[in-house]
């Protein structure tokens, strides 16, 4: 053995050999640093193009559709006035504005001037407006308080201050081949998006 190979020196590298330093074999705490400013540094920069990532047409409108709802509810309960989720043109429309005084039974709390208009007859805007902009996504089926609303031009689910709701049932389908049940139980006026084949 020669003394270059005792002294852990490599003759053809010029550098000593692993087995003199055997805490060499670590990252050190500028490596480890440098490596996490990196995937940090990366991270940031993914972080919006990710969220420009568009979900599914149909996974889309459920999620505007719950977040009206739960819009909605809260609405009418802070403020402690009948509040409505209104659908319009089979669903490319959702608002939540104030439910008109008064108006109950087959218009189910549809003003006329909400047929036509998303302000309401005072001129207030809705505080919730969202549009389904891909025409493959459509409701198949709409009921609210057990009467079908398919055929009308606008519906309304009311949400009132005790937290109570009127019982909604739909049918959400995008291209005819996958759907959404979405439902909102009466009671305790929380709505809910099942998976429908």
């Amino acid at each position: 053995m020669n003394a270059s190979t005792r002294s852990g020196w490599d003759a053809r590298s010029g550098r000593r050999g692993s087995d003199s330093d055997p805490r060499r074999a670590a990252f050190t705490l500028v490596e480890l640093l440098v490596a996490v400013a990196i995937g940090l540094l990366i991270l940031t920069l993914a972080v919006p193009v990710l969220r420009e990532i568009k979900r599914p047409s149909i996974t889309q409108a459920t999620k505007d559709f719950l977040d009206a709802c739960s819009h909605a509810r809260s609405k009418a309960i802070m403020e402690g006035v009948p509040t409505q989720l209104v659908i319009r043109e089979a669903g490319a429309e959702l608002s939540v504005e104030l439910a008109p005084d008064g108006i109950v039974g087959a218009t189910n709390g549809v003003s006329s001037e909400s047929y036509s208009s998303i302000t309401s007859p005072e001129g207030r805007a809705p505080s919730f407006l969202r549009r389904i902009d891909d025409p493959d996504v459509a409701f198949e089926s709409i009921n609210v308080n057990g009467r079908s609303f398919m055929q009308a031009p606008a519906t309304a689910v009311r949400f009132f201050p005790n937290g109570t709701a009127d019982h909604f049932d739909a049918v959400l389908s995008w291209q005819r081949r996958e759907g959404r049940r979405l439902t909102i139980e009466a009671m305790t006026g929380l709505a809910e998006a099942t998976s429908v084949k």
